[in-house]
């Protein structure tokens, strides 16, 4: 029994041990590979030295892909870019403004309500007085009855 268990353990603590391996060889110990991504991540790397330029044969660069770059926006993209921004932002301040409403409807109903709990305390503690005087006097009749008979 107890040469099972350390044989168990021991083959579970290697099954542990070769699955962390593998995890880490894929996409050098990333979650995933960004080979998939849509849109390449792009890192601008700052050094003090200048990397030297690669010579590249003529065959290597005739296999190289032609990069094309996207053409900036023109004026009225961007235009229509600001006003849309623009527009957010007021929508923003208008959807805080409408928050800072519901808080102080909420808050004034909030004391009303906490008002009127008060209320009911105090008069749930009167209406026990007032049954428990109505049982005093019941008691107090009985035991007078009591005496007179």
């Amino acid at each position: 029994m107890k040469k099972n268990v350390i044989t168990t353990a021991f083959l579970s603590a290697v099954i542990l041990g070769t699955a962390q391996l593998a995890t880490c060889a894929f996409a050098d110990g990333m979650p995933y590979e960004p080979v998939f991504e849509a849109v390449p991540i792009t890192e601008s790397m700052s050094t003090t030295s200048k990397p030297e330029p690669v010579a590249q044969t003529a065959s290597a660069q005739s296999t190289t892909p032609a990069v094309t770059s996207t053409p900036a926006p023109n004026s009225v993209e961007a235009n229509n870019l600001q006003n849309a921004l623009m527009q957010l932002d007021g929508a923003q301040v208008e959807i805080r403004n409408q928050l800072l409403q519901y808080k102080s409807e909420y808050s004034t109903i909030d004391n009303q309500y906490r008002l009127i709990k008060e209320q009911r305390a105090q008069k749930a503690k009167q209406i026990r007085e007032t049954e428990k005087k109505i049982k005093n006097l019941d008691s107090t009749k009985e035991k007078i009855r009591k005496n007179l008979n």
